[in-house]
C-alpha cells in the first residue's frame, strides 16, 4: 500500500546545541603594517601551495596526506626549511589550510573519494586568507585592537566594525578568526578579519505540541519553497535567470579561448552569489513568519541523494542539478535554531502525491493537485501541509513500527 512513511526512521529532528557566526571587521592600520601583512600572506602562501605540492606527490594516497595529522607529520620539517620565515605556528596553520581544502575537495566529489588509485588534483592558491589563533593573534582588553603576527614582527591594527558585525561580536564567545586581504576595482586595498563567534542555544522542547504550531515546507524548481500555511515563494525570475547563466555558459565553454575561461569564471561567481541571496531572502522570510505565528516546529523534506532520482531530459537535469536544494534547507536549519524553533527532516516519499486532506493517493497534474475526496489545491501546498501533518504525528505520537506503510489521515 502506498502512503507517507511514519516508519521508525522516518524523521530526524535536528537538536543544534551551539551556534556560529562569523563577523567581517574591516581592520583600521598605517602602510607600513599593511605592506607587513602582506609579506606575511606571500609567505603564507608559498608554504601552502608547497605543502599541496606534497600532497600530490602521493599519487596512489597510500599516506593520506589529505589528513591533517599525517601531512604535519610527513611535511613539517619541510616546509620550515623551505619557508624559515613563517615560524613554527603559521606553519601548523598552514598544514590546517591545505589539508582543509584536500578534504572539502574529497567530500564534495564522492567519485573523486572512492577512485583511491587515483591522484588528487593539483590546486594553487592565489589570494588565500591567514587563520589566526591565540598565539599569533591578541585583542586588546577593550576588543577595539589587536597585535597580528607577522613575518617581521608583530603589527598593531584597530578593528572597525558596523553595527551589525557589533551585534554578532557581542552574541557570544570569540573564537577562530582569518585574516582576509581585499581590494576593489579602483585599486584600493584593505583588510579584514573574520571573526567566527560561537553561542549556546537553547534547545526547545516540543511536548504538547499542536499540529497548528507545525509548519511544513516543501522545496522545488517551480516555486522555491511552499509552506503549509499557504505561502508560495515562486522561482519565475530565478529560473529563468539561471537557464540565461546555462546558455551562456554552454557557449563560453564551447569557444575554450583565454579569455571565455575568464568570463566563464567571472558569470559563475556572480551567479552562485545572486542565488545565494536569493535564497537568504526565502529563508529569512520563512522562518520570520513561522516566529510570528507561534510555530515550535518546521518540517522539511530529506532530500539525500535526490540528484541520483531525478528522471528528466538531460537540459532539465542539468539545470536540477545545479538547483541548490539543500542550500535553502541549510538556512532555515540556521535561521530556525537562532530564535528558538526545532527543524525536523523527513522522508519525503509519497507526499507529493498524498492527499492531505484524506491520506488517500490522489492525482497530481502539473502544479494542481486532485483527490476523489474533492479536495482541491496547488500541488506545493499539498505536499507542505502533508510535511506538517507527518512532522506532527511524528513527533507526538511516535512512529507507526506495526505499519511501515502507514498513511497519514489529518482528521
Amino acid at each position: 500500500m502506498k502512503g507517507l512513511n511514519t516508519s521508525k526512521d522516518a524523521g530526524e529532528l535536528v537538536s543544534r546545541t551551539t551556534d556560529v557566526r562569523t563577523a567581517c571587521v574591516v581592520l583600521e592600520m598605517d602602510a607600513e603594517a599593511y605592506e607587513k601583512l602582506k609579506a606575511t600572506q606571500d609567505s603564507f602562501r608559498k608554504a601552502c601551495n608547497f605543502l599541496a605540492g606534497i600532497v600530490r606527490q602521493d599519487e596512489k594516497r597510500e599516506k593520506r596526506l589529505w589528513q591533517r595529522y599525517n601531512l604535519h607529520h610527513e611535511a613539517y620539517y619541510q616546509v620550515r626549511e623551505a619557508v624559515p620565515e613563517l615560524g613554527a605556528q603559521l606553519t601548523c596553520n598552514a598544514v590546517r589550510a591545505v589539508s582543509a581544502m584536500y578534504k572539502s575537495l574529497l567530500s564534495n566529489n564522492p567519485k573523486l573519494a572512492m577512485n583511491k588509485g587515483e591522484p588528487l588534483p593539483e590546486f594553487v592558491f592565489k589570494n588565500i586568507g591567514i587563520h589566526l589563533d591565540a598565539r599569533t593573534l591578541t585583542f586588546s582588553a577593550d576588543r577595539q585592537s589587536a597585535s597580528v603576527f607577522t613575518t617581521q614582527k608583530r603589527v598593531s591594527v584597530r578593528l572597525c566594525p558596523g553595527a551589525f558585525q557589533k551585534e554578532i561580536l557581542d552574541s557570544g564567545k570569540w573564537a577562530e578568526c582569518e585574516l582576509v586581504f581585499k581590494k576593489d576595482g579602483n585599486g584600493r586595498r584593505w583588510c579584514q578579519l573574520h571573526i567566527a563567534v560561537e553561542r549556546k542555544l537553547d534547545v526547545p522542547n516540543l511536548s504538547r505540541l499542536k499540529e497548528e504550531e507545525v509548519l511544513g515546507v516543501d522545496v522545488g524548481e517551480n516555486n522555491l519553497a511552499a509552506t503549509s500555511d499557504g505561502h508560495l515563494f515562486k522561482a519565475g525570475k530565478l529560473k529563468n535567470d539561471r537557464d540565461k547563466f546555462l546558455s551562456h555558459r554552454t557557449r563560453l565553454q564551447r569557444n575554450g579561448s583565454r579569455n571565455a575561461k575568464r568570463t566563464l569564471k567571472r558569470i559563475s561567481g556572480r551567479e552562485r552569489r545572486h542565488v545565494e541571496q536569493v535564497n537568504h531572502v526565502v529563508s529569512k522570510q520563512i522562518v520570520k513568519e513561522a516566529k510570528a505565528k507561534g510555530k515550535r516546529l518546521i518540517v522539511l523534506e530529506d532530500l539525500t541523494h535526490i540528484r541520483e532520482r531525478i528522471r528528466a531530459t538531460l537540459r532539465v537535469r542539468a539545470r536540477l542539478h545545479r538547483w541548490p536544494f539543500r542550500e535553502l534547507q541549510q538556512m532555515i536549519v540556521d535561521k530556525a535554531c537562532r530564535v528558538g524553533i526545532r527543524v525536523m527532516f523527513v522522508d519525503p516519499k509519497y507526499t507529493s502525491q498524498t492527499c492531505s486532506a484524506c491520506g488517500a493517493i490522489g492525482k497530481r497534474k502539473k502544479h494542481r493537485f486532485e483527490c476523489n475526496c474533492g479536495y482541491r489545491a496547488h500541488s506545493d501546498l499539498n505536499a507542505g501541509r502533508n510535511l506538517q501533518g507527518l512532522g506532527y504525528r511524528l513527533v507526538t505520537q511516535g512512529p507507526d513500527v506495526n505499519r511501515p506503510d502507514a498513511t497519514l489521515s489529518r482528521q
